[in-house]
C-alpha cells in the first residue's frame, strides 16, 4: 500500500487522459467560438498541458478537504478509546474498525488507519512515527497539531484522552465556520459561473442567427485583437472571482 502525500495529486492514467480531452475539445470549442480559426483552436486546445498543474492542484485540495473532514470522526474513535484505557497503538486498531462502519474502504481516512495499523504491526513502526508522517503527507493544520499534541502527552504525561477530546472540538467549531462561509459563498461562485458563461452563449447565438454581425471580428486585425482581448479579460475575471472568494479557517 502506497504512502499517498495529499499535498499532491498524481492521476491515473485513465483519468488523466479523460482530463486532457474534456479541457482539450472545451478550450478548442473556445477558439472557434472567439477566432473561427482551426489555428486558433488548436493553439488553445494547447494550454491543457500547462493548465493540468492547476487542475491537479484542485483536486488535490479537494480531497485534503475531504480527509479533513473525516479526521474529526477519527479523533472522537480515539478519544472514545483513551477514556476506554486503550493505547494508541489499541486505538487506532479499533478506530480503523469503527470508521469502516461510517466511510466506505476506498475513503481516503480509512485507506491512511489500514496503513497505519500494517506499518505498526508488520513493519514494528512507532505510533509516533506514524502519527508524524501522516500529519505530514495530509498537508493538515489539525493533524500536525494533533501529533505535536500526543508527542507532548507522551513525553510530560499529560491528560491524553482531555487534550483529544478539545481537539476534536476545536476542528468541529472551524468546520461549522467553513460551511457558514461556504453556504454564503455558494450563490457568489453561481453568479460567477454564470456572468463567465453569458459571452460565450451570447458568441454562440449570434453565430448561428447573425453570422454576417460577427464578420469583422473574425477577418479583421482590429477585431481579433478585440476577441483576444475580450478572451483575456474573461479568463483574468474568472480567475480573480475564484482568488477573492478563497477564504481560510
Amino acid at each position: 500500500m502506497l504512502n499517498i502525500d495529499y499535498r499532491d495529486y498524481i492521476p491515473g492514467q485513465r483519468e488523466r487522459f479523460k482530463y486532457f480531452g474534456l479541457c482539450a475539445v472545451g478550450l478548442a470549442f473556445t477558439g472557434w467560438l472567439f477566432f473561427n480559426s482551426p489555428f486558433a483552436a488548436a493553439a488553445l486546445a494547447l494550454l491543457a498541458i500547462p493548465l493540468e498543474k492547476a487542475w491537479r492542484k484542485n483536486r488535490a485540495a479537494s480531497r485534503r478537504g475531504e480527509l479533513s473532514s473525516q479526521f474529526k470522526d477519527l479523533l472522537f474513535s480515539l478519544s472514545a478509546s483513551f477514556q476506554a484505557g486503550r493505547h494508541m497503538r489499541e486505538a487506532i486498531g479499533e478506530a480503523r474498525e469503527n470508521l469502516l462502519e461510517i466511510y466506505p474502504a476506498g475513503a481516503p481516512i480509512n485507506v491512511e488507519l489500514e496503513l497505519m495499523v500494517r506499518r505498526m504491526g508488520a513493519g514494528g513502526e512507532s505510533e509516533r512515527e506514524v502519527l508524524f508522517d501522516f500529519a505530514r503527507r495530509s498537508g493538515s493544520e489539525d493533524a500536525r497539531n494533533f501529533a505535536d499534541v500526543y508527542y507532548t502527552c507522551l513525553t510530560t504525561g499529560g491528560d491524553l484522552s482531555g487534550v483529544v477530546n478539545r481537539t476534536a472540538e476545536a476542528i468541529l467549531e472551524k468546520m461549522a465556520i467553513r460551511r457558514e462561509i461556504d453556504t454564503l459563498m455558494a450563490q457568489k461562485k453561481y453568479e460567477a459561473k454564470l456572468l463567465t458563461a453569458v459571452p460565450f452563449l451570447i458568441l454562440l447565438y449570434l453565430r448561428f442567427s447573425s453570422p454576417e454581425y460577427l464578420t469583422p471580428l473574425y477577418t479583421t486585425a482590429a477585431g481579433h485583437c478585440v476577441m483576444a482581448m475580450a478572451l483575456v479579460a474573461l479568463a483574468a475575471a474568472f480567475f480573480w472571482s475564484g482568488k477573492i472568494m478563497e477564504i481560510e479557517v
